[in-house]
């Protein structure tokens, strides 16, 4: 027997609805909670409200790519927008996401910067110049956490210009006493490795691939809960869940994906639940086999 399920509010209010009404809030994906994701946030919002420091701690969140890490900051950023002091006539923006440039350029992270803030930009301006906006602005605003996405793209540039990169967010944490919060893939966190201070200073919090656990369950039980199906689907049940991890490749978007693929499917099918025979039907291809897909397009056959 499965277990009982258990449906959102909103997913229960959907039950009476037409088809096309519960295929189209599909497309409108609700945040999924979860361990790691709570520990996440938990200790962003700690940084975020406690003091200043002159040595700030600063977060990496590393993983695969769509295994949730922007995601997480953007829920982050997103609760914490810029208010308005009407007071002071001032705008206070203690959170700033950014991108990280494609290459690991000064000037370019400081224009990011300027650029999220909608500050006017001289683009001529010597470096010098721009840098000295930013700080300047920055404290203005009384910035106190700044998202840094995309942090793997230090590996971007030459070593000589990599080392730099790595000294500026050092500069800029210790001179504006604010905490990073940097995202990427694996290969940002050997290059965090390269400065034993930076070392020292981020905490890594990975985000591993989902595995066949009680933990995938939970996950998978928590999506369950927001598919507005009119029959259970039992995601977590053993064999289920193991399709589920073998056709997304264990990363959460992916399998947020999938499962709500499938829930389109049951619904116009008119079977209203998700098994391992539907799963199977869709012709979904699996990152992995993706990847070797385009591979052989490109003739880099192995």
């Amino acid at each position: 027997m499965g277990r009982a399920r258990e449906l959102t509010p909103t997913a229960k209010e959907l039950l009476g609805s037409s088809d096309d009404e519960r295929i189209s809030s599909l497309a409108r994906e609700p945040f999924v909670s979860y361990g790691i994701a709570k520990r996440i946030l938990t200790r962003m919002d700690a940084l975020l409200n406690g003091p200043r420091s002159h040595r700030p701690a600063s977060m990496l969140i590393a993983g695969a790519t769509n295994n949730g890490k922007t995601m997480l900051v953007r829920r982050f950023t997103d609760a914490n927008p810029p208010v308005h002091d009407d007071e002071a006539d001032a705008v206070r923006c203690p959170v700033i996401y950014i991108q990280m440039p494609p290459t690991p350029d000064a000037r370019q992270f400081y224009l990011a910067i300027l650029e999220k803030l909608n500050v006017p930009i001289q683009r001529t301006a010597v470096l010098s110049h721009v840098q000295a906006q930013t700080l300047k602005i920055c404290r203005i605003v009384e910035l106190k956490v700044l998202v840094v996405d995309e942090l793997h793209n230090i590996h971007g540039g030459r070593i000589e210009q990599q080392r730099q990169f790595l000294n500026l967010i050092r500069y800029i944490s210790n001179e504006l006493q604010i905490h990073l919060i940097g995202c990427g893939l694996a290969s940002a966190l050997r290059a965090l490795q390269s400065d034993e201070q930076l070392t020292n200073r981020f905490e890594h919090w990975p985000l591993p691939k989902w595995k066949s656990d009680n933990a995938c369950k939970v996950l998978l039980n928590t999506i369950e809960s927001t598919l507005p199906l009119r029959q259970p689907s039992n995601l977590s049940e053993t064999d289920t869940m193991q399709r589920i991890l073998g056709l997304s490749g264990g990363t959460i978007g992916e399998i947020s994906r999938l499962i709500r693929e499938a829930a389109e499917t049951a619904i116009r099918s008119g079977t209203e639940r998700i098994d391992s025979d539907l799963l199977d039907g869709l012709g979904w291809v699996a990152p992995e086999d993706r990847r070797k897909a385009a591979e052989a397009v490109l003739g880099h056959r192995s």
